[in-house]
């Protein structure tokens, strides 16, 4: 009779054998299962072998901080009181309007609710990473000039009032700000480049322009695709301008005119040679002989300019150069509009 060597590890019998084989069959067909469904743990979830981690979505980071300060935006408006018709009151409604979007979107996008929690309980960051933890502006009120989210130093900025408001809504602008913008999933492009031309648009208006960087463009004939709207839109305002013989109109006729003529000479310079000939005229929805139909005329203009920019987010493909520049034409629509009488809008053109 043979004997078993104690030196040697028993050997495997054949149920023993089949039945480890069969057990790591049915994992590996159960991790692949949860993989071709989508399906990822939690981030704190325990780690089980095969079965892949949540990733975050990309730009994730850029659109939490966009939301969290959102709301951080809107207390800070409020807190300079006011008219509830006035600026600020206006601006910290949209705000809210703006968190309140911008959650569900990120819910939308997949980000589990547990990470937007951890997000609120955070201190409050700009969209370019800034902590906003201290109450006014991030740049020092005393010192060297703090440089601005485009990269360019400005003179100390103001602790509190319109114009610290001013520097919370432009820190979310800037280069870093556009290239998370092209990061982020491209349905979502659109309502996020609204909310940065949003951003800007409030700056503005708050007393504090927003200074961009000359824009590096590499498709020449998206220049061109946008020019033909602008075109149309200054052929409206020199009718505005023509039957707003006097006054106030008059003179805001001829800025809108100025702003318009002066976006259409760079999307030419853009476009370069793939720029048509300017048409010799453009349609107008109704007729104009008198100031106030002038008037009428502009605010239908600017909103569908607006709308017509916020499409065109789109169409950037992930271009650092168009992108930017359609944020920045965006921005100053939705100042052109304001001042013609057209409501705030917390996505200007979407909504």
């Amino acid at each position: 009779m043979s004997t078993a060597d104690p030196g040697m590890p028993p050997r495997p019998t054949r149920r023993g054998v089949l039945s480890v084989g069969v057990g790591l069959g049915l994992g590996s067909v159960a991790a692949m299962a949860l993989s071709a469904c989508g399906i990822r743990l939690e981030d704190d979830a325990p780690r089980v072998p095969l079965i892949p981690t949540r990733a975050p979505i990309p730009g994730e980071s850029f659109l939490l901080a966009l939301w969290q300060h959102s709301t951080d935006l809107a207390d800070r408006a409020a807190s300079l009181g006011g008219a509830g018709t006035g600026l600020p009151a206006r601006l910290a409604a949209l705000h809210r309007r703006q968190s309140t979007v911008l959650q569900a979107e990120l819910l939308r996008l997949g980000v589990p609710q547990k990470i937007l929690d951890e997000a609120s309980a955070a201190p409050p960051t700009t969209a370019t990473g800034t902590s906003t933890t201290s109450p006014g502006v991030t740049a020092p009120s005393t010192g060297s000039p703090a440089p601005t989210a485009t990269g360019r130093a400005t003179a100390s900025a103001p602790t509190t009032g319109p114009k610290a408001l001013a520097a919370e809504e432009a820190s979310d602008l800037g280069p870093t700000a556009i290239a998370s913008l092209a990061s982020v999933p491209d349905a979502a492009v659109p309502l996020i480049g609204s909310v940065l031309a949003q951003r800007s648009a409030a700056a503005n208006l708050l007393g504090t322009p927003v200074t961009w960087p000359e824009p590096a463009w590499s498709a020449p004939s998206l220049a061109a695709s946008y020019l033909e709207s602008t075109r149309a839109a200054v052929y409206a305002f020199e009718v505005v301008a023509a039957q707003s013989t006097s006054g106030a109109q008059q003179t805001l006729a001829r800025a809108t005119l100025a702003t318009l003529e002066a976006r259409a000479s760079e999307q030419e310079t853009l476009a370069g040679a793939t720029a048509e000939p300017p048409a010799l005229g453009y349609p107008l929805p109704f007729q104009v002989t008198t100031p106030a139909a002038a008037r009428k005329l502009a605010v239908q203009v600017v909103t569908d300019l607006r709308a017509s920019v916020a499409r065109d987010l789109g169409s950037a493909n992930g271009d650092l150069g168009p992108l930017g520049a359609l944020v920045q034409w965006l921005g100053d629509t939705e100042v052109l509009a304001s001042r013609w009488g057209v409501p705030l809008a917390p996505f200007p053109g979407l909504s």
